[in-house]
C-alpha cells in the first residue's frame, strides 16, 4: 500500500511541475489594444494554439482583433468593443 501512495504522490508532483513549466508568457511585438496584460496573454495563447507563431502582432479595429506573427497564419478574433474581450468567433487562415 505504501508503494501505491508513494507512486501516486510522485505522479501528482510531476504533473504539477509539468503544468507550471508549460505556462509561459507569449512574446508580443505589437499590441494596440487597451486590454489588461492577462487578457492579452489569453488571446495570444488562443492564436498560438491556432497556428500563429511568435512574436505576435495584435491589431484591434472595429471589434475585430487581428493576430499575426512569424508564420503565414493570421487569426481574426471577434472580441467586440468593450473594455474586456468577449470572444464571439475566431477565423484563422
Amino acid at each position: 500500500m505504501n508503494k501505491l501512495i508513494r507512486n501516486g504522490l510522485m505522479f501528482s508532483v510531476s504533473m504539477l511541475l509539468a503544468m507550471s513549466a508549460g505556462a509561459k508568457d507569449i512574446k508580443i511585438d505589437g499590441n494596440n489594444t487597451s486590454y489588461a496584460p492577462e487578457e492579452v496573454q489569453k488571446l495570444a495563447s488562443t492564436a498560438v494554439k491556432m497556428g500563429v507563431k511568435e512574436p505576435l502582432n495584435m491589431n484591434l479595429a472595429a471589434g475585430n482583433l487581428t493576430v499575426s506573427g512569424a508564420s503565414s497564419t493570421k487569426c481574426v478574433i471577434k472580441v467586440g468593443t468593450g473594455q474586456t474581450p468577449q470572444i464571439a468567433g475566431i477565423s484563422c487562415k
